[in-house]
């Protein structure tokens, strides 16, 4: 009997370590990107005209740290609000290593990252790696991806949405 209970426990611990919600358990509004009121102390500011870098456009997943978080893609500062520093639209990917929905994740913004390539950066980010960044921004839940755009609101998407249901969100995100 206690050989059959240890792998439950396991089973039952890693799924809760991974705040993974269920995908259909999930409204629709949940999913989509606008999550204004979640960032409402980090409103977006104006683009001053001087943070535009150079922006990797390869069609690939980049992977950041906390450093080059903040140098590529957002200062963290409630004061000035969150500002995406880039001029094509942007997701990161917050995720562990450890966390099985989002090892399943990564394949799918691989693919995205290719077909949306010029259009749309998707970086990704260790959560144990970047805790400060994650506490400032809310993420509690992983995977969560990260919707940015200049001067605009950011979005939120909690969890390990299926191919067909990201590209939808990234299309109407783009289109926005």
């Amino acid at each position: 009997m206690k050989k059959h209970l240890i792998p439950i426990l396991c089973t039952v611990l890693l799924l809760a370590a991974c705040g993974q919600k269920n995908k259909t358990e999930q409204s629709q509004e949940q999913v989509q990107t606008e999550a204004a009121n979640d960032y409402s102390h980090l409103n977006p500011a104006q683009d001053d005209g001087q943070t535009a870098m150079k922006e990797d456009l390869s069609g690939k997943v980049i992977a950041l740290t906390a450093e080059e978080f903040l140098d590529r893609v957002s200062d963290i500062d409630p004061a000035k609000g969150l500002r995406y520093k880039g001029k094509t639209p942007c997701i990161v990917d917050f995720y562990a290593d450890w966390c099985g929905p989002c090892r399943q994740l990564a394949p799918i913004t691989e693919r995205m990252a290719a077909k949306y390539k010029g259009q749309l950066i998707i970086y990704k980010l260790n959560v144990d790696k970047a805790q400060d960044i994650c506490q400032a921004l809310n993420i509690s839940s992983i995977p969560a991806l990260f919707f940015l755009k200049p001067n605009t609101q950011p979005g939120l998407m909690v969890g390990a949405p299926t191919e067909a249901e990201l590209e939808k969100t990234i299309q109407e995100f783009l289109e926005q």
